[in-house]
């Protein structure tokens, strides 16, 4: 101990150490060799074998031991790199390829795995033996062996994440990300649990998608514009409405300068505007602002605020714009204060999964004349709302269920039991789950349009051309006059009638002669009839005549004859004295006959007057008569 202290301080230690196991019997090898060589040569060959044998077994033993050393060493190492392995938050898997006997390549087996990766992958059984690809969901097979032949192929880590559900489960369990590196001739994987990261994006996909849709069901236009130095001036905001009023679909506008869609003048006008919000960040009003747009002049109320950044500087400049064109001519025209028209609007309210009200707009209760305290929380059928249900809203259980907006009228009742008739939109918003967890009613007070669309039906009815009831007409009045006569029997009459001649007039003296021909014909058969008949066109020169409680068929007979003498007039054309005919099929309803039987037999009974030899009439008998009884009869009744 004292030469080792002594040369230590000298310099490099001397150290004494005893001859190894293998360098003793490596000596006495030799010196049995020695001895063979120097004796007798009978001796000396069998100390020869005696040595060389000994040399022999001594070098199968070191042999022996170095192997074990290896494995010892190689036991130590995978015990190390398990223990860090195991010590980790992600899960560390080696992957090599596995082959049968001839060579055939069957799959990455999973050479080591952590206990993480056990975790990860939910597996029951250790991975480390499995092929990869038998704990993964069969779906993502091709997509993960096509990333195991890129990373071995190009030499380069490839990314894969994809959400892991196991066995027997509805929806994801997990989703993993994986960063698979290639290892020599095999494989890393390394993967980690990106559920959290997944759950927050999905947070912030349904709050985007809720005011995205509440922001598109508003009907004023609402735009956005970035103040951050990297896309100052662009669009990030761009709803329906200012679609429809600027006639700019949001894919033209998003990402872009109001430079690069507008002229000049409202491009400038714009960034003047943006610019006072920057200097006074508050709500700022701008009335009256004019704008060219495809559909011509429009008078646009605009309202501009700025939305603050996390860092409490103005990160973008919000602008509502309302369409008031009709607004302020409206009140030019009625002469109502500015005040009227900004109260007027479309009202939103928004209700949970199961309808119950968690947020109106002032213009719902402007409408309705309730209270927020009377609205929040309660159940929207209860506020007099038409419930999402098909009794009250045919169809809107599926559109719904696919996710789509449900349109329609409907009623919808004040505080002072008033019914308004309202256009109804409905929407829903759904989870990740495809839940539902909101549904969103917008309502445009339509009471003034209903009324005018009443005049517009009853305008549908009639043509345009005599006034008279039109085909459609005519179906809805025969329909009604049957159920008349059904319900107190009478008698019930129709009249078929077809013009004679009147292609000719039409083709010799023009379409415009031909029209007042039949606004003509069309005052003389209302001379014809009773108050309580009903004189219709149904097209050309084809017109119909409902009799009710005609009586008996004389005086369907003498209603014929009255039209075949006035229509058979002549008439003044340009001069000319010309005649048009009229050739009538009449019919009296039997019991049990349906409308289109009864017009059928009217019909073919005015065909029978003409080929019978025109202007004139045929009565139809009873239509269970065979053809052969009939038309002696419609013949005979000819004039």
């Amino acid at each position: 101990m004292s030469s080792i202290i002594q040369s230590m301080s000298m310099g490099t230690p001397t150290i004494h150490r005893r001859p190894s196991v293998t360098a003793q019997l490596l000596s006495a090898a030799g010196l049995v060799l020695g001895l063979a060589l120097s004796s007798s040569p009978h001796f000396s060959s069998h100390l020869s074998g005696v040595a060389l044998a000994g040399i022999a077994g001594l070098s199968m033993w070191q042999s022996h031991r170095r192997t074990q050393q290896t494995l010892q060493r190689t036991l130590q190492t995978e015990r190390l790199w398990q223990a860090v392995a195991n010590g980790c938050e992600v899960g560390v898997m080696t992957l090599a390829a596995r082959r049968d006997q001839v060579g055939r390549f069957e799959g990455y087996e999973i050479v080591q795995a952590n206990a993480r990766s056990q975790a990860l992958f939910n597996a029951e059984a250790p991975l480390k033996g499995q092929l990869l690809l038998d704990v993964l969901p069969s779906h993502l097979h091709a997509t993960f062996l096509h990333r195991l032949t890129c990373a071995i192929e190009l030499h380069q880590a490839q990314i894969e994440e994809h959400a892991f559900t196991r066995p027997g489960a509805q929806s994801p369990s997990r989703w993993l990300h994986h960063q698979i590196v290639p290892l020599g001739d095999g494989l890393a994987v390394i993967s980690r649990d990106t559920s959290e990261a997944h759950q927050a994006m999905s947070a912030a996909r349904e709050q985007t998608a809720f005011y995205r849709t509440l922001v598109d069901c508003l009907p004023m236009a609402v735009y956005a514009r970035s103040t951050r130095p990297s896309s100052a001036g662009e669009y990030v905001v761009w709803n329906k409405a200012a679609a429809e009023v600027m006639q700019l679909p949001a894919d033209k506008v998003l990402g872009r300068k109001a430079s690069d869609l507008m002229s000049l003048d409202v491009s400038r006008r714009g960034d003047e505007q943006d610019l006072a919000v920057l200097r006074d960040p508050r709500i700022h009003q701008f009335p009256n602002l004019v704008y060219q747009t495809p559909k011509g002049e429009r008078i646009v109320d605009l309202i501009k605020a700025p939305v603050y950044g996390v860092d409490g500087e103005v990160d973008h400049i919000l602008s509502i714009a309302r369409d008031v064109t009709d607004q302020r001519q409206a009140a030019e025209q009625l002469k109502l204060a500015s005040r009227v028209i900004d109260e007027t609007g479309d009202a939103v309210v928004v209700s949970d999964a199961v309808d119950r009200v968690v947020m109106v707009n002032p213009a719902f209760l402007n409408l309705t004349g309730m209270t927020p305290a009377e609205v929040i929380g309660r159940s929207a059928e209860l506020l007099g709302m038409p419930p999402l249900r098909e009794s009250h809203l045919p169809g809107v259980t599926q559109a719904l269920r696919g996710s789509q907006r449900w349109s329609g009228e409907s009623r919808q009742v004040c505080q002072d039991g008033q019914t308004l008739d309202t256009w109804l939109s409905v929407s829903t918003l759904r989870n990740d789950l495809q839940k539902v967890t909101q549904h969103i009613r917008v309502f445009s007070d339509i009471s003034v349009l209903k009324a005018h669309q009443r005049e517009l039906a009853e305008q549908a009815r009639h043509d345009s051309l005599t006034g008279l009831p039109n085909r459609r007409a005519f179906g809805e009045r025969l329909n009604q006059a049957m159920a008349r006569a059904r319900r107190n029997p009478q008698a019930l009459g129709v009249l078929y009638i077809d013009l004679d001649g009147f292609k000719g007039v039409n083709d010799r003296y023009g379409h415009a002669a031909g029209d007042r021909l039949l606004a003509e014909v069309a005052k003389r058969l209302l001379t014809c009839v009773r108050l309580t008949d009903c004189v219709c066109r149904l097209a050309g020169d084809e017109f119909t005549v409902i009799l009710e409680g005609a009586g008996n068929p004389g005086e369907v007979v003498r209603i014929c004859q009255r039209i075949v003498e006035r229509v058979s007039v002549p008439h003044d054309m340009a001069g000319d004295s010309v005649i048009v005919s009229p050739s009538i099929g009449a019919a009296i309803l039997q019991a049990g006959e349906s409308a289109e039987a009864f017009c059928q037999r009217a019909d073919a009974a005015m065909y029978a007057a003409k080929h019978a030899g025109k202007a004139g009439f045929i009565m139809s008998k009873d239509p269970v008569a065979s053809d052969g009884e009939t038309m002696p009869l419609l013949r005979q009744a000819t004039i």
